[in-house]
């Protein structure tokens, strides 16, 4: 296949995240020949990082058949339906006679006798030089071709100054980077702003208002805090969230002691910590449970029961990844005084962090929001959005793609469209 856009799609999407292609002999040779070209420029980035926007022609309706339905259905014996159907979705995919990419390259020196070259198309690590992540070596000559001579292209228009009149101001929004004021894509796309509170209890929401001033609550410090304070804590969030399970966690099961003190729960405070929470405590489990002196070293990772098993004892609900989790500890000042802080601000887990932040309120106990203007900011539409090309959605959430027809005017007009400078090196 010639190099087009969907040649370009293949080598992007042929790779893991960070397990680049590990480029073969001839195709290394024209990776340098690429940086050195760029770097004519002033970099965009650390290690020496180039980005410049590029297009290509988009592939033939015949290539686009071969490549996604001839195996099932040849050409040649294909009927009209299927025919039909792969015209309706090469339109779909190809709407336009050039397609953008954005490609980047870095070059620098790794050690005195080491030069390291990475190719990214669309921020997908593709091409490597010397990468130990690398585990396959292939050649893309024909991509590197490509990329050369656009890059030369490039290069010519920054010289002139008219890359940004004649290349950056003509690329289609779909493919553009900006940034949206919430608010404003609300006024644009009512139905964005209904969608966005589907996910929030709106009473929660005004409750919220009512009892964080400043991200902190108005309830006193506690005089003293145990292993016991801590979970029982731990324990309004849960049931607020309706995150008791009935069956006993395979982490932890409770004396029949502690049963009996909180008869009539099927799960005691710290069964329900064990349920629920990332489970690598640092030793928390062996914290006896009304020793504030105790509690205190192990916070400090002092003490006979601290131990190190992962130090992740404040994740009190985990996910795939940190940044989408909630975390609540407490923080004890000079004075031996205690508050807790939650945090839980990332788009999906705002709602559940509301929720909680309020029932700890109601049960009496001082806590601090953290991240609290970026929360209040978000309900209130004053944050921004990253308005991203399609099928670049950041993971779960805090990012928009532009729709498609009337509605996209509407919202294009009140984004504030990012681009990098461009300028040749020492000028």
């Amino acid at each position: 296949m010639s190099i087009n856009a969907l040649r370009v799609e293949k080598y992007r999407k042929s790779v893991r995240p960070w397990e680049p292609i590990e480029a073969g002999k001839k195709t290394k040779e024209m990776i340098k020949e690429l940086a050195n070209i760029l770097d004519q420029l002033e970099p965009h980035g650390d290690d020496n990082l180039h980005t410049v926007w590029i297009s290509i022609n988009r592939p033939t309706f015949r290539q686009f058949y071969d490549y996604y339905y001839e195996y099932d259905n040849p050409y040649k014996k294909a009927d009209e339906e299927v025919i039909a159907d792969s015209k309706e979705d090469y339109a779909e995919c190809f709407p336009e006679k050039k397609v953008w990419f954005r490609l980047s390259v870095k070059h620098f020196t790794r050690s005195p006798e080491e030069e390291f070259y990475a190719l990214f198309i669309n921020n997908n690590y593709v091409f490597s030089v010397d990468d130990l992540n690398s585990k396959i070596t292939c050649e893309g000559t024909d991509l590197l071709k490509w990329a050369i001579d656009e890059s030369k292209k490039v290069v010519e228009e920054v010289k002139m100054g008219t890359y940004k009149s004649n290349v950056l101001d003509k690329i289609p929004y779909k493919y553009r980077l900006g940034t949206i004021k919430r608010s404003d894509l609300w006024e644009a796309l009512p139905e964005n702003k209904e969608e966005f509170f589907s996910c929030y209890e709106i009473e929660e929401n005004e409750k919220f208002f009512l009892n964080y001033k400043m991200g902190k609550n108005s309830n006193p410090m506690l005089k003293e805090i145990t292993a016991r304070t801590f979970f029982e804590a731990c324990s309004v969030i849960y049931r607020a969230l309706e995150r008791t399970k009935p069956n006993k966690t395979y982490r932890f099961v409770e004396s029949d002691s502690e049963h009996e003190r909180y008869k009539g729960q099927e799960q005691t405070p710290k069964e329900m910590y064990y349920a629920n929470a990332d489970g690598r405590d640092d030793g928390l489990k062996n914290v006896p449970m009304d020793d504030p002196k105790a509690f205190k070293e192990w916070i400090h990772d002092e003490g006979p029961f601290y131990e190190f098993n992962g130090c992740h004892p404040w994740e009190i609900i985990p996910s795939m990844s940190i940044m989408f989790s909630m975390h609540f500890y407490p923080v004890i000042n000079d004075a031996e005084e205690c508050r807790f802080i939650i945090s839980g601000s990332s788009e999906m887990r705002t709602p559940e962090t509301i929720i909680a932040a309020n029932a700890l309120f109601e049960a009496g106990y001082p806590v601090e929001v953290d991240d609290w203007n970026k929360i209040t900011d978000r309900l209130n539409g004053e944050d921004f959005i990253d308005v991203v090309p399609s099928g670049e959605s950041y993971f779960l959430g805090g990012s928009f793609v532009l729709p498609k027809g009337k509605k996209e005017t509407e919202v294009v007009k009140r984004v504030k469209w990012k681009f990098l400078d461009y300028k040749l090196k020492n000028t």
